[in-house]
């Protein structure tokens, strides 16, 4: 085996296959994983790094293993780019490629420690082995990534059984990773295990499992309907360009599905991310207009609707509307509001500060939202809530921060309410990438969280990251529950 892996085509080879397996340890056919495989990634990133070898041929190597998680992985990538982004083959594949040098900058950030450090810090020793896997999970946590799919993620499968979490979150796992990584790495190098990492790691996990399943509370005090309208991108788009036909249309498909089997008993209906199509604005007007107060005299519910809140009405500003949720009463007032603070970069804003308005005029299909400021905690009934919008779920940074916020104030929240539209992904794996993801905040944060899609998967997460309820992909359909 050593011989086969002296080859010199061996290395590269190796790293596309860890690439791969990497990104199977996350959902790729509906929610089926191949964890723990996840174990052998974090082996050959470790293995590769030999001190010896010339910068560009690691430095290679985790491109391959880039390109590789980026082929498994990403490989919806192509459709996204053809619907959001309105390229056609051959331009969708070849920035879908490109996308393997941004998918996950740790790596190369570790590269570059690893050999600034190397002669300091061998590799080989117990130290240097917690010391590289301590600056590994450090990456993960602070570097900017677009999609952040972690190497403690998938020990998601475990479920209940990560109340560690609770305290030292997700990246107590990704160190497990690594450091078990670390471990076959040293029995491939030197045949023979170091005893005081072997028993610290098999320590770990016994007290992993020894504090015993999280328990999940709900006091089903609430009636909560989930309306999963299924608008296809051609009408969304249609209705958010001003069709009046067309935004009708998406707006009567929401009400009929709201009003339909007894919505006098629900407290709260929950409409997805950027589900009606017109604009308010809630600094000059706390009513919704007609078409909506006429839908909520109708019922007696709270509504919870994803739309969007003009910043501004001067046609000269650039960044002159949000992606918000609200929150009104059954008498048609606004009674709440929140603003998207984490925004897509290329998909919601441009990253060039002031020199966005001269490269605006030339993307076209990019959308330039105004950034949130606020931290707002709905209620219903006794209940407080968070609204985090489509991608901001990924980030427990920001997800911390907007609890901590809420906190201080005196408030309490009982539950987390994730809205997006992960229509723009297609029928692939994404749908189910992007909710695998999410429910580590219910783990981490012990909160419970209705997750409302446009074309699913809608889904009730509880705290241990299992689901009380789900839709299915692609279909119009309503989820009705206690909470």
């Amino acid at each position: 085996m050593i011989g086969i892996l002296k080859h010199k085509f061996a290395l590269p080879v190796l790293h596309v296959l860890a690439g791969i397996i990497y990104a199977l340890n996350f959902p790729f056919i509906g929610e089926f994983t191949i964890f723990p495989t996840i174990f052998i990634s974090a082996a050959i990133i470790f293995y590769g790094l030999d001190k010896e070898r010339r910068f560009k041929f690691n430095l290679l190597n985790i491109f391959l293993f880039c390109w590789g998680y980026n082929l498994a992985g990403y490989y919806w990538l192509m459709f996204t780019l053809n619907e959001f982004g309105g390229l056609f083959f051959p331009f969708n594949f070849l920035v879908w490629q490109l996308f393997s040098l941004v998918i996950a900058p740790q790596f190369y950030l570790f590269l570059i420690i690893f050999y600034f450090l190397r002669d300091r810090i061998k590799l080989e020793s117990l130290i240097g082995g917690i010391f590289y896997c301590l600056v590994f999970v450090i990456l993960e946590i602070f570097t900017p990534q677009q999609f952040p799919a972690l190497f403690g993620h998938p020990w998601l499968k475990i479920s209940p059984y990560l109340k560690p979490a609770k305290y030292l979150g997700q990246p107590f796992y990704s160190f497990l990773t690594l450091y078990i990584g670390h471990l076959i790495f040293s029995f491939s190098k030197k045949r023979r295990l170091p005893s005081f990492a072997a028993v610290a790691i098999l320590v770990l996990l016994s007290a992993n499992f020894l504090m015993g399943p999280i328990k999940n509370e709900l006091n089903n005090e609430l009636n909560i309907r989930v309306v999963q309208g299924n608008i296809g991108n051609d009408l969304k788009l249609k209705s958010e360009q001003g069709v009046r036909l067309a935004a009708s249309e998406v707006v009567n498909i929401y009400k009929s599905m709201s009003l339909n089997d007894g919505i006098d008993k629900m407290d709260l209906v929950i409409w997805p991310e950027t589900s009606y199509p017109r604009f308010v604005f809630t600094k000059l007007n706390k009513k919704v207009n007609a078409e909506l107060s006429e839908l909520f005299i109708n019922s007696n519910s709270k509504y919870f609707i994803g739309t969007y809140d003009l910043a501004s009405t001067k046609p000269d500003v650039l960044e002159n509307t949000y992606n918000a949720t609200i929150l009104a009463s059954k008498d048609g007032d606004i009674e709440q509001a929140y603003h998207k603070q984490v925004l897509i970069p290329f998909g919601e804003g441009l990253p060039f500060g002031p020199l966005n308005k001269y490269v605006a005029p030339y993307l076209t299909n990019v959308s330039l939202f105004a950034k949130g400021k606020s931290f707002t905690n709905f209620k219903v009934k006794d209940k407080g809530f968070i609204s985090l919008i489509c991608y901001e779920v990924l980030f427990p940074r920001y997800v911390s921060k907007y609890l901590n916020a809420v906190k201080e104030r005196g408030e309490k929240v009982d539950f987390i309410v994730n809205v997006t539209n992960d229509s723009w992904y297609g029928p692939y794996s994404e749908q189910e990438q992007h909710l695998f993801l999410a429910k580590w905040r219910a783990v981490e944060f012990g909160l419970p969280i209705i997750r409302a899609t446009n074309t699913g998967i809608s889904s009730v997460i509880l705290q241990d990251g299992s689901e009380l309820i789900r839709t299915k992909n692609f279909e119009q359909t309503n989820m009705d529950f206690k909470f």
